[in-house]
């Protein structure tokens, strides 16, 4: 079994992953903020506020996923 996951990152590597964990943040927030703010200054109906809402949470996930597996 390799131990690879656990080596000392270089600082790119590590400014990267923090980076990558801020858009992760970012996009989990938007996502949530299309979703749950109901007088949102955008006019666009409650449906397409949540697909979108939706498809910002769900790109986030893969976004945190892609990361954790670098």
């Amino acid at each position: 079994m390799s131990n690879n996951k656990f080596k000392q990152k270089s600082p790119l590597q590590r400014f990267l992953f923090i980076f990558g964990l801020f858009f992760f943040v970012i996009y989990l927030g938007l996502g949530c903020m299309f979703i749950l703010w109901k007088d949102m200054p955008i006019t666009l109906d409650y449906t397409s506020r949540a697909l979108f809402g939706g498809v910002l949470i769900i790109y986030g996930i893969f976004r945190f996923y892609r990361l954790w597996n670098k």
